[in-house]
């Protein structure tokens, strides 16, 4: 019954993650839909995470924790900017914040070693080599972020807009895993043999560059109107 339990509330939280995230994309920024579509988004994906993990006591299965791991962390964190987006004025990073970046960090390394140890048969493994290296991929990615976060704890960005981008990078990145996540579930089984591992990439492909242009787009019009950078997120 618990197991059941775990997997409804997963698959509910999931679909308010899928579907509540493009409404906060396509609303104003700052405006009240784009707020709480936001607000909703990370808590839906805080359940997906906490649930996931019930999960995967039962079911282990490294890839998807990683992929849980490193989806909720781009929520986690992206979501958690908008707490310290000034840090001038004492909106600086709290434990919580150190915490959950120092977590993710170890995480990170652990993927690392995991792929590795499978790449070099030390971890035996049935597993096809592009999974060890998707591994390596996705724990570099995540501990890169976490690196990056418990840096400017330190010493935050110069830029006044620092926040917007970093928010838009991290909950947008945190969408693509997700999304990720869903096309694995769904789509992967039903690819031949040996095909499976390129839904983990496909939505990284398509959906970082176009992460890049959105997020471009703003600086270009920040550099413009330079008083943008005091809106609310």
């Amino acid at each position: 019954m618990l197991e059941t339990a775990l997997v409804l509330l997963h698959v509910v939280a999931g679909i308010f993650a899928l579907v509540l995230a493009p409404v906060a994309m396509a609303t104003r920024k700052g405006g009240r839909a784009h707020r709480l579509g936001g607000r909703v988004y990370f808590w839906a994906m805080a359940v997906l995470f906490v649930t996931a993990l019930g999960l995967l006591a039962v079911r282990p299965n490294v890839f998807l924790l990683i992929i849980s791991v490193l989806s909720f962390y781009g929520a986690f964190s992206g979501y958690r900017v908008l707490s310290r987006k000034r840090p001038q004025a004492e909106q600086g990073a709290t434990w919580l914040d150190w915490g959950g970046a120092w977590v993710a960090l170890a995480a990170g390394v652990g993927f690392i070693a995991w792929g590795a140890l499978t790449l070099l048969d030390v971890w035996e493994s049935a597993i096809p080599t592009a999974f060890s290296f998707l591994g390596v991929g996705f724990g570099t990615l995540l501990g890169r972020e976490a690196w990056s976060d418990l840096t400017s704890f330190r010493q935050p960005p110069a830029d006044p807009n620092w926040w917007w981008f970093y928010h838009m990078d991290r909950m947008l990145g945190s969408y693509v895993a997700a999304v990720t996540a869903f096309m694995v579930q769904t789509v992967g089984p039903r690819l031949p043999s040996g095909l499976e591992w390129t839904v983990w990439i496909a939505p990284a492909l398509v959906g970082g560059p176009l992460i890049g242009v959105w997020i471009g787009h703003y600086k270009k019009r920040f550099s413009a109107r330079p008083r943008v950078g005091k809106a609310k997120a």
